[in-house]
């Protein structure tokens, strides 16, 4: 049984600590990059292996749902770097609520609820305003490591809306589908290049 009162002690304690000896508890900026860059590579790989696997991997709802769950999943953790990062909480944020509806709207798909055109109405805008955000407006004007990378990611971004939009003319193509998943991986090794 836990006793509730040294409990209460620990938090009060917990809640008094300056920032500085929380912070072995709080990512740096590079270490959360290196951390969604990681998430990202197994969602990457994820989407090469559903690509290979075909229809047997949509036997299953739980594996049919991964994607979008990793997504929104990802979309909840960099809304939660705004709560934790003081510097660029609007980008942070918007890119944060841009990855939960793409994330749901990719979800609703694949349980049939809505049409891929449909989805891709609130998706492939999304990623424009995800491409923008990164590239442009996270760059900062600079092209040292940091503002490179920046550039790359919206690139990068930039080229899935092309992939999204080519993959909405014919949904059951392998080649394209795999493509987005190389493309993720690419998003997952350039966020761990960045070292700020």
């Amino acid at each position: 049984m836990i006793d509730v009162a040294s409990l209460g002690s620990i938090i009060d304690g917990a809640g008094a600590l300056p920032h500085h000896e929380l912070h072995g508890y709080i990512p740096e900026p590079a270490e959360s990059h290196h951390l969604f860059g990681a998430a990202f590579l197994v969602v990457g790989v994820l989407l090469i292996v559903e690509t290979l696997a075909g229809s047997v991997w949509h036997r299953n709802r739980l594996r049919t749902t991964l994607w979008p769950a990793a997504i929104m999943s990802l979309g909840a953790g960099m809304v939660a770097v705004t709560a934790l990062e003081p510097d660029d909480r609007l980008i942070h944020f918007t890119i944060g609520l841009i990855m939960l509806a793409a994330g749901w709207l990719e979800y609703r798909h694949r349980m049939g609820e809505v049409p891929r055109r449909t989805a891709d109405l609130l998706i492939v805008p999304a990623l424009i305003a995800g491409a923008l955000e990164i590239g442009v407006f996270h760059f900062h004007g600079s092209l040292n490591n940091f503002g490179t990378v920046h550039v790359l990611l919206g690139l990068t971004v930039g080229a899935m809306v092309l992939v999204r939009l080519y993959q909405s003319r014919l949904l059951t193509s392998p080649p394209r589908h795999a493509f987005m998943g190389v493309l993720v991986l690419a998003l997952a090794f350039e966020l761990m290049a960045l070292s700020h």
